[in-house]
């Protein structure tokens, strides 16, 4: 009895810190519009704007990703740290939903953005996660120009199209749990 209400107790706890998010240092507002579109100034689509920042986790290492099949129509932004509870407890949920929903819906593409102390603790989170989607390369965020659709919190999930419009993030960007976005993701992505 003892195991089963310490298990209930440590469950309230982990959802509670879901539900919360860890929060991060605030940025500097960014110079153009949360909304901005990113690609623009390559005239590709978003996702395609991404070559070359990208990579994935392989055989214990960081490889260059390229993206095979059509264009990304649609690019959900992941924004994760290792040190971040409520990331590491969201993260394998992530997992199970990307590869059931990316199973259908060839368009679509998941990146992870790490906000964490540095590239072992990223390499390390993607390889306990089993992340099965790209990531910017560590460091990159600001030069990938993703910054701007991040919120003040983590784990925070936001989708876009392939002109870089923000499709789910909340207004000035405040952090929202990332299962609603899955629901919206859903009703969008087709």
């Amino acid at each position: 009895m003892k195991t089963h209400t310490l298990l209930l107790q440590l469950v309230g706890l982990a959802t509670t810190l879901l539900l919360a998010g860890c929060s991060k240092p605030p940025t500097p507002p960014a110079a153009e519009s949360p909304r901005a579109n990113v690609s623009a100034k390559t005239g590709a689509d978003f996702f395609s704007a991404l070559a070359g920042q990208l990579v994935v986790f392989e055989k214990g290492v960081l490889v260059p990703y390229v993206r095979t099949g059509p264009p990304a129509a649609f690019t959900a932004i992941y924004f994760s740290a290792h040190w971040c509870p409520p990331c590491r407890i969201f993260t394998p949920q992530l997992v199970d939903w990307y590869t059931k929903f990316k199973a259908n819906h060839p368009n679509f593409e998941l990146v992870f953005t790490s906000s964490d102390e540095d590239e072992a603790a990223m390499l390390n989170y993607m390889k306990e996660t089993n992340m099965p989607w790209p990531a910017v390369k560590f460091g990159e965020k600001k030069a990938a120009g993703l910054d701007k659709y991040a919120a003040g919190g983590i784990p925070y999930l936001v989708l876009i199209d392939e002109n870089g419009k923000d499709l789910t993030g909340k207004e000035n960007n405040d952090w929202q749990p990332p299962t609603e976005v899955f629901k919206k993701i859903e009703e969008l992505v087709k």
